[in-house]
């Protein structure tokens, strides 16, 4: 049987609850608490499934108990109800964490449903078989709010989105950003999704692509067998070349100034497959029906690479479409919407459509009107990673 935890001071609007509720005590245990002192209590020694709480009560109220479990139980949902919901408690509430918000008297049919809908949702699943870099591109791409909790041959770290954006991490040893450069790396992970996840305090400032590209790099450092392993180049003969990119090995061709330095001419170098790759790409999103310029431009308008159709000048499509994305991205941080996934401009002859890629580039796509977008949106999440990487040599 779940157990539902009800927190309010008002005694007789609390029995009423608790009486109305022993209809439904062959679905869930009902218990109570009058303030949230006495609920932290309660969480202490029992198995909780479902906190319903008001906000006003002596001792300790509804703000300090919902920032306590923000911290110390981030998994167990929880439903607000107030008397007073005004924006500016709504804004409060809003920082610590996501909640179910019911304003009083309460309907009591609602208030049930309610309950039920908390207990009942499928809030959590499991995934298998998907590398962890592009499942978590994923989160990121779709604005997820959740804590994944992964697992990877006897390890266990959480990980905590809040908008597509990586606020957090522990690993048991470590937390924040440490913590997060070592699960980004981990192999064949089981994936747990938690969509209540009750964290909003941002504890690591880098972005996404940062820590996927510097914990691959940190975890080929601490891998190395021999002096020379990563600098071998595989002999183009070579029936079972892994053209797969080495994450240490690109970063090391990248010196101080961004050039790259000589490879032998036996082989591909990390940043030939990583160009090689992006042009792929390009070409792959450039054959698509009705498009007809796509581009990979610098956030200062340099133009890193490009597929159009002849007659298109692709170094001015660079160089305009920068201050055109610089106008977006500027205007979703002052209108405070968070990172910018795409910007599209509709005109007559057809939309153009400006997309993030890490934090160095963006892609500029030229279309005509028959263009097929909800196509174009896939491709782009599905090889945005890769495009990041091209982006930063």
């Amino acid at each position: 049987m779940k157990n539902v935890l009800i927190v309010d001071d008002e005694k007789s609007f609390l029995l009423s609850l608790l009486q109305g509720l022993e209809a439904n005590a062959g679905d869930f245990n009902t218990l109570s608490a009058p303030n949230g002192k006495a609920a932290i209590d309660v969480l202490k020694a029992r198995e909780i499934d479902l906190v319903v709480t008001d906000l006003k009560m002596p001792e300790m109220d509804g703000f300090g108990l919902l920032a306590h479990m923000s911290k110390s139980y981030p998994g167990i949902p929880v439903i607000v109800m107030s008397a007073f919901c005004t924006p500016e408690i709504k804004a409060q509430l809003n920082k610590l964490g996501a909640f179910t918000i019911l304003e009083k008297p309460i309907d009591f049919q609602d208030f049930v449903e309610h309950i039920f809908a908390e207990l009942n949702a499928i809030s959590k699943g499991y995934i298998r078989g998907i590398t962890l870099p592009a499942f978590l591109q994923l989160v990121e791409m779709e604005k997820k709010t959740c804590m994944l909790k992964i697992g990877s041959h006897g390890k266990n770290g959480v990980l905590y989105f809040q908008d597509g954006v990586l606020i957090d991490a522990d690993n048991g040893a470590d937390e924040h950003e440490k913590a997060a450069l070592d699960i980004v790396c981990w192999d064949d992970p089981v994936i747990e999704i938690d969509s209540q996840n009750r964290i909003r305090e941002r504890n690591i400032q880098a972005s996404l692509s940062y820590l996927l590209m510097e914990g691959h790099r940190m975890r080929d450092e601490r891998q190395r067998t021999a002096p020379d392993r990563l600098s071998a180049v595989p002999h183009a003969e070579d029936k079972n070349v892994d053209d797969t990119i080495d994450f240490n090995a690109f970063m090391k061709e990248i010196d101080a100034e961004g050039h790259a330095e000589q490879k032998p001419a036996a082989g591909k170098s990390a940043k030939e497959k990583i160009m090689a790759n992006t042009r792929e790409i390009l070409g792959e999103l450039a054959k698509m029906q009705s498009i007809e310029a796509v581009c990979l431009v610098a956030r200062d308008g340099f133009l890193l690479d490009s597929i159009a159709r002849s007659g298109i000048d692709q170094e001015m499509i660079g160089a305009i479409a920068s201050s055109g994305f610089g106008a977006s991205d500027s205007m979703g941080k002052q209108l405070d919407k968070g990172v910018m996934q795409i910007s599209m401009i509709e005109f007559d002859k057809g939309p153009v459509l400006l997309a993030p890629i890490g934090d160095d580039a963006f892609l500029v796509i030229v279309a005509d009107r028959e263009a097929n977008l909800g196509m174009v949106r896939l491709k782009l999440k599905k090889h945005s990673h890769e495009l990041a990487l091209a982006a930063v040599i």
